[in-house]
């Protein structure tokens, strides 16, 4: 394995080279000395050791708010909406849970998670709003054909691993760049109405709506098994893209974190040592319930999410080597 990945903005925001990017959960999983090893090998002109008093001192001036799930971005922070908008209620959004919590997602609908901006469209200021309801003023020419009396929930996306470009553009008033910009939609936010009847009512106002050249309606392909997941993470993640999202069919909108919206992160494959067992509770019981487990670099750690019901029953053997899919969740 000659490089890991993260979806926690330390890793994304890390300008090195992808084979070369470390962050604060790959320290903590492979241990701080392998991990500086491993960049300075990988990057011996740019290497720099790192600074833990100073990161420190750098995480504690931008602690997000209470509550507030750790993967979502910052890109509200110390926003400029500009003189002719003010910073208005925050839009009641549907956020996501994390992919654990269903075991089966067949029959769900499946699309790429883009790295971008999250920006819901209001019809009545006919602005865009962030998650806490600072506007983002884009131009005239970008929001024209937008519609008046539905709202729209999206992504304001500039490709594959441009996220600071995107956060850049957008929080500057009517910056030229928009033009490198595309908003991404995945829903409609105050139609009371299942999912895919929503998908169709956004794809019939976009063919409608021949003014409106900049919105793109995000693809959604339904899953046929866990392994249809899998797959499709590692082509998108082959791509530069940074995972998934996954939909509950049928579902109706909500304004708040529901597990019908179910996010996948990035998964990276390490050899770990089998060192012994926990017993199983819940469900579980009178099997595996994980396996304990210790890294190269000394870093022990527990493998429970991702056992299939035949492995709890037949774990690996102490002492075996086994590789152990990881998710990184970009919070500890």
């Amino acid at each position: 394995m000659d490089h890991y990945y993260c979806t926690c903005m330390g890793w994304r925001m890390n300008k090195d080279p992808v084979n070369a990017r470390t962050c604060k959960h790959l320290k903590e999983l492979l241990g701080e000395q392998y991990e500086e090893a491993r960049l300075r090998w990988k990057n011996p002109d740019g290497f720099k050791p790192s600074s833990p008093k100073k990161k420190a001192a750098k995480a504690g001036k931008k602690k997000k708010a209470k509550g507030e799930d750790e993967d979502e971005e910052d890109e509200d922070d110390n926003e400029d909406a500009g003189p002719s908008l003010k910073k208005q209620g925050a839009p009641k959004l549907l956020l996501a849970n994390s992919f654990e919590m269903v075991n089966d997602p067949t029959g769900w609908w499946m699309s790429e998670k883009l790295d971008g901006v999250r920006a819901y469209w209001d019809p009545t200021l006919k602005a865009f709003l962030s998650r806490n309801g600072n506007p983002f003023v884009a131009p005239a020419t970008f929001i024209q054909g937008y519609p008046t009396d539905m709202a729209l929930d999206g992504e304001l996306f500039s490709g594959r691993g441009e996220f600071t470009t995107t956060v850049s553009v957008v929080r500057t008033v009517n910056s030229p760049h928009w033009s490198k910009v595309r908003y991404k939609v995945f829903d409609a936010p105050d139609l009371k109405t299942p999912f895919e009847a929503r998908v169709k009512t956004l794809q019939n106002w976009l063919l409608k709506s021949k003014a409106c050249t900049t919105v793109d309606l995000v693809e959604q392909t339904k899953v046929t098994s866990r392994d249809h997941v899998v797959r499709e993470l590692k082509r998108v993640e082959s791509l530069g893209g940074e995972g998934l999202m996954l939909r509950k069919p049928g579902s109706m909108y909500e304004g708040r974190r529901s597990s019908t919206l179910l996010k996948v992160k990035s998964f990276y494959d390490a050899e770990a040592r089998v060192t012994g067992y926990e017993k199983g509770k819940g469900k579980n019981e009178g099997v595996t319930g994980s396996l304990v487990c210790v890294m190269e670099s000394g870093k022990t750690f527990k493998v429970g999410t991702g056992l299939t019901d035949a492995q709890r029953r037949n774990p690996p053997k102490v002492s075996r080597r086994s590789c152990s899919r990881w998710l990184l969740n970009g919070s500890n």
